[in-house]
């Protein structure tokens, strides 16, 4: 696990309520103990939107519906319920160095919205991940 980074992410994403970053050979750094069936699923959301829309994401066996599907962004919320408890999630994609892909993932929980939370984990991608 790379401190450094986790690091980075505890202070720019404090208001993320988890968060990991990860490549193929798996994670990177995490603020909690990550499946690794989950990760690869993660990276196939990126195949087919129809297919990423139609299924979401899921992380700790909690389902959330893709509300947006803008590579490299992806995210959307947890349904169901009372929508001021929902569960906000976001997919970030960058390249490193070598061209393989890296992805950071946040969660956040209401006042916490995507309008918010998406640019900060991008921000965070590109300052910290993209072209390492």
């Amino acid at each position: 696990m790379d401190a450094t980074i986790a690091d980075a992410a505890k202070s720019a994403l404090k208001d993320a309520s988890r968060f990991v970053f990860f490549n193929e050979q798996g994670v990177i750094a995490s603020s909690f103990t990550v499946d690794a069936s989950e990760l690869k699923g993660l990276q196939a959301l990126y195949n087919d939107r129809d297919e990423a829309i139609r299924h979401g994401m899921n992380v700790l066996g909690t389902r959330y519906e893709v509300h947006r599907y803008h590579p490299p962004l992806v995210y959307g919320r947890t349904m169901g319920g009372v929508p001021e408890q929902s569960e906000g999630i976001a997919l970030c994609r960058v390249e490193a160095k070598g061209g393989q892909s890296v992805y950071g993932l946040i969660t956040y929980q209401m006042p916490n919205i995507s309008a918010r939370m998406v640019p900060l984990l991008q921000k965070f991608c590109q300052d910290h991940l993209e072209g390492k």
